[in-house]
């Protein structure tokens, strides 16, 4: 299999090298991001290496991981839907907070200095009432849900071992093929 077919087909099985592998390529690049800038590529150039390899890292290998155990496709979005909804918590807290500050809340969730800015000016009117937080429980709440569905499929994608022989997915990855 060519490598453009691997990272954006989801048939077949992929072993816990292949999943360790493009986590490795997409966190690398975060984690990378300040010194790539400083010998000179654009945010904007790293920005697109993500949002390429976000189909592969998110969805096609994990799918195929998924296969490895004997899994259908489905169980990737259980996952993904989980950290969805706790992003959902996070955005309708911090809408929420906007109503108080008379910020629109596209303007909440888009703008960080207006939205501190005017977080700032709302408790310095009020210093005699308990100062409002950036972000509050609800929105703690969900990004602590999100981070237990993220370790929860990271810690069964990268150490759990798949199937041994072949299953209904395919051979077992790296096994000889004639």
């Amino acid at each position: 299999m060519n490598p453009v077919s691997y990272l954006l087909s989801t048939s077949g099985r992929t072993g816990r090298p292949g999943m360790w592998l493009i986590t490795g390529i997409f966190f690398g690049l975060a984690v990378l991001r300040v010194g790539l800038q400083e010998q000179g590529v654009s945010a904007e150039a790293i920005d697109l290496a993500q949002l390429v390899l976000l189909w592969p890292a998110a969805f096609a290998i994990p799918v195929k991981r998924f296969h490895d155990m004997g899994r259908p496709s489905w169980w990737v979005l259980i996952f993904l839907g989980g950290i969805f909804v706790s992003f959902l918590f996070l955005i309708l807290e911090l809408t929420s907070t906007a109503g108080y500050l008379g910020l629109s809340a596209f303007a909440a969730i888009t703008d960080e200095a207006t939205y501190m800015s005017a977080l700032a000016e709302f408790n310095a009117a009020r210093s005699d009432a308990e100062p409002l937080e950036p972000v509050g429980a609800m929105g703690l709440g969900g990004v602590s849900l999100g981070m237990i569905f993220f370790l929860v499929q990271f810690g069964w994608l990268h150490f759990i071992p798949g199937n041994r022989g072949e299953n209904n997915y395919g051979p077992r990855p790296g096994a000889a093929t004639r």
